[in-house]
């Protein structure tokens, strides 16, 4: 499909790259994707933030979240500056791969680094720790939810687990996550 675009005299850039991209990454041919980086490169077009998000994506629905983290770490070397949606897609990686205590230290890292987790993130990570029964996890994610004033409201079981939460009762609001 590239090699129509200069017979139509159009040149492709990164936006059509990062489409291309993220089709194959949603139909799970990431390695394909990567061959599009390459090419791009080798064309003179630098890749930007959202394309390298694209590809942490990608890698992280096939399982191979050690390659996303290093990626976060080849785009800061290429000088493409990674955004919090960045960080958030290696947090799904971890997430994803029900690799809660890890998820949870790269949590730590991205808040000490001053980006917060979203919502959904912290959700998902309580609700792993709790299946893994890690109740002191649990807790700091609460703590740390109220410190980052997550708003508990949006999580649809009303005021019993906000109460447990601001009342620091991890095993109450376990139970109340539990019910979701």
């Amino acid at each position: 499909m590239l090699d129509e675009f200069p017979k139509q005299r159009c040149e492709p850039y990164t936006l059509t790259f990062s489409t291309l991209m993220r089709g194959l990454c949603v139909n799970g041919k990431v390695d394909e994707a990567f061959g599009l980086l390459k090419r791009m490169e080798n064309e003179g077009i630098d890749p930007d933030t959202i394309m390298f998000n694209i590809l942490i994506a990608g890698l992280g629905k096939r399982g191979r979240f050690d390659q996303g983290i290093k990626l976060l770490e080849e785009m800061k070397f290429k000088g493409c500056d990674p955004n919090p949606g960045s960080y958030q897609e290696v947090l799904y990686c971890f997430l994803d791969a029900q690799r809660y205590v890890e998820a949870k230290g790269f949590m730590r890292w991205m808040i000490s680094k001053g980006v917060g987790p979203s919502f959904a993130s912290y959700k998902a990570l309580i609700h792993g720790l709790c299946k893994e029964n890690l109740v002191q996890d649990v807790d700091w994610g609460l703590k740390q939810m109220i410190y980052d004033k997550v708003f508990f409201r949006r999580w649809g079981c009303g005021g019993r687990f906000s109460k447990a939460c601001l009342q620091r009762r991890a095993a109450i609001a376990v139970y109340h996550v539990r019910k979701l």
